[in-house]
């Protein structure tokens, strides 16, 4: 029976591949290329001009040499046929185009009988094989000398030779085409010459007097020369010039001809398609008009090909730079690599999420245990109890045989009775416990135990939750940062390669030059050159360049240069200079009494070309609050100097205020404002913080929100309010004691309403102060808490 098995096994195996090798798929398009480019291949002649030979045509058996060493057998076909059909429309023009016909009908033959054979001894077997039979043809059948036969037969064959490596090597590179391949200069070359044989075999094909030869080869040359270097572009010229030249006899002029619109159109095309499409018209003309050759038709050709390379899609465009540009073709690999990391960074970063959130989860599942439990602790104590005190008793076997359930209810009224704090002795055990002084002492010991136990647990379950909590937020905290991955930094190889060539046009020394765009798509350059020494010359010569290559106005960002004591070189960002700047001044002022204040605040440029203002008030006054509010603003700062999001720096935040950093409750505020220096746009965050105020000219704009402050919910309770500011306009954020008056009016913002309408102020540091010496004066002289402000005012910068 085994061995049964194993035969029925082996034969599905071999069906199945009997299946696959039967489907195998070939592409139409595919196919129909290699009989097309077989076909007009073929069809190219070079004109000798020798009294036994005028015309040959050796393009077609080279490019059948070229898929002789195909494994499958269709392209052979395929391509031999094309080649056929080709030879065919020529025959009457050539002086051997039967020999041509004979050789690939045998070759073709000869390759498709299987024989195995080293690919390197099988090519020289097909050119030996090839000379042989165009010797026998010359001698045999021609009649020719034998020395000339041998002669013209070596000849044709190493030319078939050479030309079938070249498009053996083109064949080999197009199929690279798609992936991350980088060609290089033979290789696109070789595709070329390809291109030129395919683009020749069309002859003298003309529709209404206009020769299509021309029209394809004009539009090829102008748009490789477009997409690539203006030296490739003149490659492709000349290329094709001469191949057309030879068929035709007047090399020079397809040559100088194709080659110079060539290297116009390269010259031209950084100044756009329009101004490309006249230099190449324009060159055209004139070398059709030197050569004496001018037409009606020969300027329609060149017309033509201009117009359907004018309507040419630009993804047709940017897909063949990408191929041809290796530059281009290695920024992209190197963008794809980029993500490749990303994606797989984001894997890990998913799977940590998925880690903390199993974790968070786990931890609270335990709660829902110690529920479970408490339905068993009340017949463990009644137990642990019976164990304690009948265990010895002479009345035991009465007690929990005979009337077990009479002394199980009355052992749990005992029980119930002490951990209400006073003991009632149960009526039924009265009459028959003889151990009862024993039984009450037992009894106070196992509650007392049992209450103790209880409050340890309650807190270590209390623990657990919040550490839940915690681990949950640390998980979302890690989804945000998974969820702007993708956000934070896009690639700018093509500017990056333009800011290099400019600065070293310029003679300007640098050692590295790293361009992006950040997730709010603006353009960053990081450029390292030498210690400049305080001469600014990232400003006053660098800038100016790079202002002229992106059309937009740029400035030195983040904290200016940054220079490394190791080797003296200076690192400095330069990004899109924002619309806007801000100044700010503060007024402060501690609570009567008090040497420290409870308040805390910062202002600032961030890294994403924003402005933010904080301002922070700890619960009660003096160093203790001080603590809460000034912990509060700085890890509000480190999170989103780091790149966090607003809410994800609050929710962090939030989580580390729960833990709570001292022993008595404190809770602090949070008055929160980020203002967009490249939009103006300006977001509030308020937790717990009395209200802001914007003034624009004599109009005041009161922010309200009422929301509790960090520590009270195990989510932060946020409240988000969004405006628009412009050239002028004052922000106001302050703390409560500057509305705390008196006790009647307790945030009231009336006073304060009334003051910025009426203020002919414009200086925020004069503001500040004044604001804060009037509400001074409007407390009696004293502070009845810690007095914050923080004046703003919004610049334009152009």
């Amino acid at each position: 029976m085994q061995y049964g098995l194993e035969v029925e096994t082996y034969k599905r195996i071999g069906k199945r591949k009997k299946e696959n090798k039967e489907t195998m798929y070939y592409s139409p398009v595919k196919l129909a290329v290699i009989f097309s480019v077989g076909l007009l291949v073929s069809r190219v002649m070079i004109n000798l001009n020798i009294s036994k030979v005028d015309y040959i045509a050796p393009f077609g058996v080279a490019y059948l040499l070229s898929f002789l060493g195909e494994r499958d057998r269709v392209y052979k076909i395929v391509a031999s046929i094309g080649t056929l059909v080709g030879y065919l429309t020529i025959i009457s023009k050539v002086n051997d185009g039967n020999m041509y016909i004979i050789t690939i009908c045998i070759l073709t033959l000869g390759s498709i009988i299987p024989i195995k054979i080293d690919k390197k001894v099988n090519n020289i077997k097909n050119i030996i094989f090839l000379y042989g039979l165009i010797l026998i043809y010359k001698y045999v059948l021609q009649g020719y000398e034998v020395l000339f036969s041998i002669i013209l037969s070596f000849s044709l064959t190493m030319v078939m030779a050479s030309v079938s490596y070249i498009i053996k090597y083109s064949l080999e590179c197009i199929e690279e085409f798609n992936t991350e391949h980088l060609f290089s200069k033979e290789e696109i070359i070789s595709i070329i010459i390809l291109l030129a044989l395919t683009i020749t075999g069309i002859g003298q094909l003309t529709l209404l007097n206009v020769s299509l030869r021309n029209v394809i080869g004009l539009l090829v040359v102008v748009l490789i020369s477009y997409i690539s270097e203006g030296t490739l572009g003149a490659t492709t010229g000349i290329a094709l010039g001469a191949i057309i030249g030879i068929t035709t006899g007047d090399m020079p002029f397809y040559v100088c001809l194709y080659g110079i619109c060539g290297l116009t159109v390269g010259i031209f095309k950084d100044m756009g398609k329009i101004f490309s499409i006249a230099a190449f018209l324009i060159i055209y003309m004139m070398l059709n008009m030197y050569s004496q050759d001018l037409t009606m038709y020969s300027g329609i050709e060149g017309v033509l090909s201009a117009l359907i390379f004018s309507i040419v899609p630009r993804r047709i465009f940017n897909k063949l730079s990408l191929e041809f540009d290796s530059e281009k073709k290695e920024d992209k690999n190197a963008q794809v690599h980029f993500m490749k990391i990303k994606e797989e960074f984001g894997k890990r970063l998913k799977d940590f999420t998925q880690l903390l959130g199993n974790m968070s989860t786990t931890l609270q599942s335990f709660d829902d245990n110690d529920r479970l439990l408490l339905k068993n602790t009340s017949s463990a104590l009644i137990e642990n109890l019976g164990d304690r005190v009948c265990s010895s008793c002479d009345m035991k076997y009465m007690c929990w045989k005979r009337e077990l359930y009479s002394t199980y209810v009355s052992f749990s009224e005992l029980i119930k009775s002490a951990e209400e704090g006073k003991i009632k002795f149960p009526a039924n055990l009265e009459k028959k416990c003889v151990k009862k002084n024993r039984l009450i002492k037992s009894t106070e010991e196992i509650v007392e135990n049992h209450v103790l136990n209880s409050m340890w647990k309650k807190r270590l379950a209390e623990g657990r939750r919040m550490l839940a909590g915690h681990i949950g937020n640390m998980a979302d905290t890690v989804e945000d940062i998974l969820v702007n991955l993708d956000k934070d930094i896009e690639l700018s190889s093509e500017l990056e390669r333009n800011v290099k060539k400019m600065l070293r046009k310029n003679n300007i020394k640098f050692y590295d030059v790293f361009c992006y765009e950040d997730k709010n798509c603006r353009v960053n350059i990081k450029l390292t050159m030498d210690n400049c020494k305080g001469s600014k010359t990232c400003i006053k010569d660098v800038i100016p360049l790079i202002n002229d290559i992106i059309g937009k106005p740029m400035s030195v960002g983040g904290e200016g240069c940054h220079i490394n004591p190791s080797n003296n070189q200076c690192t400095v960002l330069i990004e899109e200079m924002p619309k806007y700047y801000v100044e700010s001044h503060v007024a402060l002022s501690c609570k009567e009494g008090e040497k420290y204040t409870g308040d805390s605040y910062s202002f600032g440029n961030t890294k994403d070309g924003g402005y933010m203002t904080i301002v922070s008030d700890g619960m009660g006054s003096g160093p203790s609050a001080g603590t809460e509010s000034k912990a509060t603003v700085e890890l509000i700062e480190k999170f989103t100097s780091a790149g966090f999001k607003n809410t994800t720096a609050i929710n962090a935040v939030n989580s580390i205020m729960n833990m709570k950093f001292a022993e008595d409750e404190k809770f602090a505020t949070l008055d929160m404002n980020t203002i967009d220096l490249y939009t103006g746009e300006v977001e509030f965050i308020k937790i717990g913080a009395v209200a802001s105020f914007i003034k624009s000219n004599n109009k005041v704009e009161e922010i309200n929100s009422k929301t509790l402050p960090f520590g009270v919910l195990d989510k932060p309770d946020i409240e988000m309010v969004n405006r628009k500011l412009k050239n002028g306009d004052i922000l106001l954020t302050l703390s409560d004691g500057i509305l705390e008056i008196n006790k009647n009016e307790t945030g009231n913002t009336g006073w304060i309403v009334n003051y910025l309408r009426e203020t002919k102020i414009t200086n925020p540091k004069e503001m500040a102060q004044d604001i804060l010496e009037k509400a001074k004066e409007l407390s009696g002289g004293k502070c009845k808490d810690d007095m914050t402000i923080v004046a703003s005012k919004v610049y334009a910068c152009y």
